[in-house]
């Protein structure tokens, strides 16, 4: 039994849409749950909310993208300058997705290097001093941890949302 009589349209942005949709449930959970308070309040950084910030602003222009390709390859009115600026499109995606990554990892060498900044002036007998490095310990594995995972989870999911986009130009070339 279909309930379409004729081609489901917009697929590849319908796709993405459903992505989002549910990033954005699990986004508003970790709100709800006071996670993205916690993460605030252990990294120091704040590098987190910054790969957190690229990934909505990148995921938004992969939508725009993606509903662009999907409207070529279902009504076939594109030209191929206009196929030729999703791919540049996907390529800047792309980019970001790695950016993603690489700011999650310096956020990864700044928390160890504030981690490790306590050891150069402790003194063991120093009871105070000991309790002091622990907590600069804590707050640089916080910081490494928080925007290590940001960069890995934000720049994964833009790898997906890119893949999309890039398989339905590949359609729209093979048409």
């Amino acid at each position: 039994m279909r309930f379409f009589s004729g081609a489901a349209k917009y697929v590849p942005f319908l796709k993405w849409w459903l992505f989002i949709s549910l990033i954005a449930a699990g986004f508003a959970l970790g709100y709800y749950e006071n996670i993205l308070h916690l993460i605030w309040n252990s990294d120091v950084t704040k590098l987190s909310f910054l790969i957190i910030g690229l990934f909505w602003i990148t995921s938004l222009w992969c939508g725009i993208q993606t509903w662009r390709a999907s409207y070529l390859y279902d009504y076939g009115l594109g030209n191929k300058s206009d196929i030729n600026n999703i791919k540049r499109a996907a390529d800047i995606g792309w980019f970001f997705s790695d950016l993603s990554l690489s700011i999650g990892m310096m956020g990864t060498v700044i928390g160890f290097i504030l981690m490790l900044s306590g050891f150069g002036s402790i003194e063991i007998g120093d009871v105070e001093g000991v309790q002091g490095l622990f907590k600069e310990l804590s707050v640089g594995m916080s910081t490494a941890l928080y925007t290590t995972l940001a960069g890995l989870v934000c720049g994964s999911l833009l790898k997906i949302q890119f893949f999309n986009l890039d398989h339905t130009v590949n359609k729209i070339v093979e048409k």
